[in-house]
């Protein structure tokens, strides 16, 4: 009863609200609006049961329905490369992303835009990070090293610390999902060099960070696919605006707030550059080395 009086409230501020509305449904094919929720933040949870609790869930999918006017089949990931995957595969036609995912949609070939800004101004950094009675003060001092990382899609976690890598060979690569499992690969010396994002402190004497990569974490974004885009989603994107206040708090939903495109070049031009050299395999010894573009040439290397 409750589900269905909260649904008829949505409705009539929608009706009387004095904003037109569309007659117009947003679906994707077979008409279901499929949404990838990956949120702002990553690196931080181990399930995807912990990216929304099951009543935040139920009422973003109510909302989105009424926004939509069509069923929406709704997917928490927490893998960032399960997202990626989903992502190339446009198998999303809207998705709440984080930073990394949200310069590898727009890399989709025109496949993806984005629409809205989400998360909250922190002071994110990519690191990497090591044991302090290693001796180790340089990334030169990586050669031959074990490395670990979070899953592909991962800006801070993966992308970054592979640029700035870029030129050495490491004896092993291992991932993790989430920093805390890394920090305990590195604790237990299972590797020897851990990405890790400066925002989240790693609370444990002996480590200590060896390199911080110089660009900003911009924010994450709401992202919309091609047919969505150019179709008539104002209507969808006011309802979300209106009822902000029913949106899960944690995905940092900026109402009107177009994301910074100037923020994200820079760090496109690195996920296109990452994306096109060959990738490290889990448990694989791996040479971090491809080919960068004229606009990033001169960052990375082996200072």
């Amino acid at each position: 009863m409750k589900r269905w009086l909260w649904l008829l409230a949505l409705l009539l501020t929608s009706a009387c609200g004095g904003v037109p509305r569309s007659d117009v449904s947003l679906c994707g094919s077979g008409g279901r609006l499929r949404v990838g929720l990956v949120g702002a933040e990553e690196g931080q949870l181990e399930s995807a049961a912990g990216v929304l609790a099951d009543r935040e869930q139920f009422r973003l999918r109510e909302l989105l329905t009424v926004a939509s006017r069509c069923e929406v089949q709704l997917e928490p990931v927490v893998s960032p490369e399960q997202a990626r995957l989903r992502l190339k595969n446009g198998g999303w036609d809207l998705a709440f992303l984080p930073p990394g995912l949200t310069a590898y949609a727009l890399e989709q070939n025109g496949g993806y835009g984005v629409v809205r800004q989400l998360g909250r101004r922190g002071n994110s950094k990519s690191q990497l990070l090591v044991k302090a009675s290693r001796g180790l003060t340089s990334r030169a001092d990586l050669r031959g090293q074990r490395l670990g990382l979070l899953p592909r899609g991962s800006l801070s976690g993966f992308y970054l610390p592979l640029f700035n890598l870029h030129g050495l060979r490491f004896s092993e690569v291992h991932y993790a999902l989430s920093y805390a499992r890394l920090r305990e690969m590195l604790h237990d010396e299972k590797v020897d060099v851990i990405a890790w994002d400066g925002a989240i402190p790693h609370g444990m004497d002996g480590f200590e960070v060896l390199h911080e990569d110089s660009h900003l974490i911009p924010l994450g974004a709401l992202a919309l696919s091609q047919p969505l885009l150019q179709a008539d989603h104002q209507p969808f994107l006011r309802q979300l605006d209106e009822n902000v206040t029913q949106l899960p708090r944690s995905l940092g939903y900026a109402s009107g707030v177009l994301p910074e495109p100037y923020a994200l070049k820079e760090l496109r031009a690195i996920v296109a550059a990452v994306e096109g050299w060959s990738l490290p395999q889990g448990g694989q010894a791996y040479t971090v080395y491809g080919a960068k573009s004229a606009t990033i040439a001169g960052q990375g290397g082996n200072r």
